[in-house]
């Protein structure tokens, strides 16, 4: 496969980048993945893999979830836990901005509850994936895609739902 390298990042980069960061909750190991993606594809394109966007994702997914488990092993090993600061937005006032810091926070810990391949499918879907893109990325059936997809929405709306009934 004969890839253009610029068309490919100036296409996929900003994407990538976005649904990594919602994957991790964090800008730098975000930045990171996308980057081991476009650096992999630059030294070794894939061969056999039509969808160069679901290779790239994937790529970023497993060097994400990688990192992630060598830092919590890390952690576990030091005794420590450390939290990263979430992406901020520009400056609201104090009220719309601890309002929109405790929905991101539920919807972050909603997500976080989820199963690894719940959450990678809804997030793979919000940045434009079709099922059958998403069940190539993941190795599963497009139908087993649409039922992952529902069971995770379901429990997104479950567990948000008393969020929503407060702010009423």
């Amino acid at each position: 496969m004969i890839v253009n390298l610029e068309a490919a990042f100036d296409s996929y980069h900003a994407p990538l980048h976005r649904y990594l960061v919602r994957l991790t909750g964090d800008p730098d190991l975000a930045a990171d993945a996308a980057q081991e993606a476009f650096v992999r594809l630059a030294q070794r394109p894939p061969r056999h893999f039509a969808n160069l966007r679901a290779w790239l994702y994937t790529v970023a997914t497993n060097y994400a979830f990688d990192t992630l488990k060598i830092a919590r092993r890390r952690l576990t090993l030091l005794g420590e836990a450390a939290e990263r600061a979430p992406v901020a937005d520009p400056e609201l006032a104090p009220d719309l901005c601890l309002e929109r810091e405790e929905r991101r926070e539920a919807v972050r810990a909603a997500l976080h509850d989820l199963r690894e391949k719940e959450r990678v499918t809804l997030l793979m879907r919000a940045e434009g994936f079709s099922y059958k893109e998403v069940g190539t990325a993941l190795g599963i059936s497009v139908n087993s895609v649409g039922v992952i997809a529902a069971r995770a929405l379901r429990k997104l709306a479950s567990a948000l739902e008393p969020q929503e009934s407060q702010l009423v």
